[in-house]
């Protein structure tokens, strides 16, 4: 019998991964990209729970504007559309829980952002070490 978290992990995930089709679209569009991160980095600011995980996302965001530029391409592409489907997620107003239930429209949003952090974690990594050799 699966647990309550095993359950809500696979449902992030399937939800995740719709998205990542759609981020596609979005990596051969310079424009829509910007705009797509700058709507994030602003929805960040209004999820406090985010604190100190707000470095690892600056590095994910970096990491992708770095692959969207073909600056960095030594990553799965499969995380760089995980990346993509989980920020689509958090800025367009789909979510499971909508933003506006107080107290709670939120937490659809931090577990995406702490799912999708725990799933690329390693590449974030290596991509840190590519940024600091280079």
């Amino acid at each position: 019998m699966k647990s309550r978290a095993e359950y809500a992990e696979r449902k992030f995930k399937n939800i995740i991964n719709d998205n990542a089709e759609r981020a596609k679209a979005y990596l051969n569009d310079d424009d829509k990209m910007e705009k797509l991160f700058r709507d994030f980095e602003e929805k960040l600011k209004l999820i406090p729970q985010v604190g100190d995980r707000a470095a690892d996302l600056a590095v994910m965001l970096s990491l992708v504007r770095a692959y969207a530029k073909k600056q960095y391409t030594n990553v799965p592409p499969r995380t760089i559309a995980f990346a993509v489907g989980a920020i689509l997620y958090i800025v367009y107003p789909f979510d499971l829980i909508p933003d506006y239930v107080l107290g709670f429209g939120q937490l659809d949003d931090i577990a995406i952002i702490a799912l999708l952090l725990k799933t690329i974690y390693p590449d974030l990594q290596i991509y840190k070490k590519w940024q600091e050799a280079n």
